[in-house]
């Protein structure tokens, strides 16, 4: 009993620290489908107009820990970051490009 006991304390400190680091896989897949409906839904871009929206989840964060990293097909190159606040709201928190085509006022 005592080698399960401390394996099963291995598996939940693994555990522990795999979410704390790099956050709860499904919720970085809904953070990238509610930045996804946002765009499309009150932002009024077209599914062709984004390339890529990739779930993010940062451990600095309690009021807003996770969001998606974005690509538009007009500006590959950059990439634009939303979070999204324990409340729902969905707001642009920085982007990568010199010139950006897609800028929303910032949240700091």
């Amino acid at each position: 009993m005592t080698s399960l006991a401390v394996l099963a304390f291995i598996l939940g400190i693994s555990c522990w620290a795999y979410f704390g680091l790099l956050g709860n896989p499904l919720k970085k897949n809904d953070a990238e489908q509610q930045v996804t409906t946002y765009l499309i839904e009150q932002k009024g871009y077209s599914p062709e107009q984004l390339i890529e929206v990739q779930g993010t989840y940062s451990s600095k964060s309690s009021e807003a820990p996770y969001g998606a990293s974005v690509t538009f097909a007009d500006e590959p190159e950059a990439k634009y970051q939303y979070i999204i606040f324990n409340n729902g709201e969905i707001k642009q928190y920085s982007h990568t490009s010199d010139h950006p085509k897609h800028e929303e006022p910032m949240v700091r």
